[in-house]
């Protein structure tokens, strides 16, 4: 049996369904039906499960878990689990970001670590203590000649303190380092949440504050270090003071001694060491473009590129920046010829270019192209935003993978854009400042995650075909 037969059995019997019926509206002779009832074999396609379910009459949740339930028996509950988990983080970016905009002070005055002047260790014993000693921690590393705060704890410990909050507003300078756990292994646990995935969408609010943020990773197993009778293992370090902390942030010990704090100072030195960036930011995105993109489509077949609006940039010709974008930058003999090999990547490889309705609608509008940073360019001018979807058109016709997103990615955030290879991912996103922020994904799960999401889409029917696709360019063009 597998997880389709065992709930279709069951809504079988429940609703004392004809076997023999429901065979011939499918258009399946009988001994397929009973290997589909009893597990032996998957239905052929998603089609074929609407079929079934139509014949049964199922209500909408019904559907959807039946549904569910093939796609399970298809490819696994943990590859299902871990795509939902990339749609949902896709679909709900939007509050993500705005997490860190949310902060409401500690204004209770038992919060306060007890206060003894001179003493080298000082216990805190409740949450709010220890909050409030990490807290300011943080004011201390925000008014320090060379302000840093160095990190070992989880995401989910950060997120739990509301760290990202009191630093939106921090000096640019600050660096903040953080040291967490991933996994690298597969789960015996059944569960609908991937632990990593879960960890980037905790950590996406302290890249919209001011601070330089610098998360670094290692892989181990999270509960055998912050789950199973750990005696304090989060660390909190600041030029002056350190907090050491349980993993339930109920109790710890506020270090204020230099020698103390010096000792767990190059300690996490070490271990920074042995680390590796699980994220890299970028600020430059025409550096980045023009540098990176170009060297990692050397080693790919393929890559996808998924945003609200199409990616237009393949398709902007020497000419077209000379026309918007400043003069200085491209008066840059190197810059050019970075230029050119950027636009000559494209050919290498093959680019799947997903994109919304509305995003392509608001390009047309505006002639703004969300990942361009507008300071480095003029809107570009009508007729050549018609050329341009043109050129888009023209390369779907030609045989180019260039789709529009079916519901629910047609609601795919407008200030996002997600590129994904084998061997190259970021995430690119902005503020309400308009600031771009590039993310580069270095942490192999988490491309994985990415890359296979993106390149089963079709598989989990979240792109629309190449005729609707075309219709509607051929429609805006118009």
């Amino acid at each position: 049996m597998s997880e389709f037969s065992d709930l279709l059995s069951l809504l079988i019997k429940s609703r004392d369904i004809n076997i023999s019926g429901l065979t011939s509206y499918c258009d399946l002779d009988r001994s397929t039906m009973y290997k589909i009832i009893n597990g032996k074999r998957n239905p052929a396609s998603r089609e074929q499960v609407r079929r079934i379910s139509e014949f049964m009459n199922l209500n909408p949740l019904e559907n959807r878990e039946l549904m569910n339930a093939y796609q399970i028996t298809r490819i696994g509950w943990e590859v299902f689990y871990r795509r939902k988990n990339v749609l949902e983080f896709i679909l709900n970016f939007q509050n993500i970001h705005a997490k860190s905009a949310f902060y409401f002070p500690l204004s209770d005055r038992d919060s306060d670590p007890p206060r003894q002047p001179g003493a080298e260790a000082i216990p805190l014993s409740s949450r709010l203590q220890v909050s409030s000693a990490i807290h300011n921690l943080c004011l201390q590393a925000l008014s320090a000649k060379e302000g840093f705060l160095d990190i070992i704890a989880q995401p989910e410990h950060l997120e739990a303190l509301d760290l990202a909050a009191p630093l939106i507003s921090s000096r640019a300078d600050l660096k903040l380092r953080q040291l967490i756990c991933v996994n690298n292994n597969r789960s015996f646990l059944r569960t609908q949440q991937d632990y990593n995935l879960q960890c980037l969408t905790r950590l996406i609010p302290f890249f919209g504050i001011s601070c330089q943020y610098f998360p670094y990773y290692y892989y181990d197993d999270v509960n055998s270090h912050f789950n199973n009778l750990n005696f304090m293992p989060c660390v909190f370090l600041a030029p002056e003071a350190a907090v050491v902390c349980s993993s339930e942030l109920k109790e710890g010990i506020l270090f204020q001694s230099r020698d103390l704090v010096a000792l767990l100072q190059e300690r996490f030195c070490d271990l920074l060491k042995t680390a590796r960036p699980l994220i890299v930011p970028f600020h430059s995105s025409l550096e980045f473009h023009l540098k990176e993109i170009p060297a990692a489509m050397t080693a790919s077949k393929d890559a996808y590129g998924l945003s609200a609006e199409p990616c237009l940039i393949p398709y902007l010709s020497e000419s077209l920046f000379a026309r918007y974008f400043r003069s200085d930058l491209l008066a840059q003999e190197e810059l050019l010829r970075s230029l050119e090999n950027y636009i000559g990547s494209f050919s290498r490889i093959t680019l799947h270019n997903y994109f919304t309705r509305e995003g392509a609608r608001r390009f047309l509008q505006t002639g703004r192209m969300h990942e361009v940073p507008e300071e480095i360019y003029s809107p570009i001018a009508y007729p050549d935003r018609i050329m341009l979807l043109k050129q888009l058109r023209t390369a779907l016709l030609n045989g180019r993978d260039i789709r529009l997103f079916n519901a629910p990615l047609d609601r795919f955030p407008l200030n996002l854009h997600i590129f994904s290879s084998a061997d190259l991912g970021y995430i690119l996103f902005s503020g309400s400042e308009k600031k771009l922020h590039y993310l580069l994904l270095k942490e192999q799960n988490l491309l994985n995650a990415f890359y296979d999401f993106a390149a089963y889409l079709e598989d989990d029917d979240l792109l629309c075909t190449p005729e609707e696709t075309d219709a509607f360019l051929r429609e805006l063009i118009r």
